[in-house]
């Protein structure tokens, strides 16, 4: 019988610390959302996911400017509550079609594919907002 026992005290400890994990990956999630979506007053916010689980998944949250330029960018990299917000610096500034471009050339990579899926959310509500008169600055025509 104390076999079963420690069966489910092991049970119940590894499910407290999935739990513990979660609330820590939910923290660090919120904690990037928060610090990109309030670094400015205007523009588009586009966040994607790339990977899965056998290749490590990435999440990448991109501030685009109406002149098309990345204000700001911030990726979430890493297995679980092992993942880490980190600031994108060499895509800001940057024009987004450009951007598009260098990942499209990466898309297997969990940021490239994460990145392209930021972008194309942002390009889909600027056309939502304005179809006439919003650039198709995200667009990139594959065969």
């Amino acid at each position: 019988m104390a076999g079963w026992q420690i069966a489910l005290a092991l049970l119940a400890l590894a499910w407290a610390l999935q739990c513990v994990g979660t609330f820590v990956q939910i923290g660090r999630y919120r904690a990037a959302f928060r610090d990109v979506s309030g670094s400015s007053d205007d523009g588009w916010l586009g966040i994607g996911k790339g990977g899965g689980a056998l290749k490590g998944a990435a999440i990448a949250m991109i501030v685009v400017a109406p002149d098309g330029r990345i204000r700001r960018a911030t990726s979430l990299q890493g297995r679980t509550v092992f993942a880490k917000a980190r600031r994108l610096d060499r895509l800001e500034g940057r024009l987004a079609s450009d951007v598009r471009g260098e990942a499209e050339a990466q898309r297997r990579k969990p940021l490239s594919a994460a990145i392209l899926s930021a972008l194309d959310q942002v390009r889909q509500v600027r056309e939502r907002q304005s179809p006439e008169t919003a650039p198709r600055f995200a667009e990139v025509i594959t065969a």
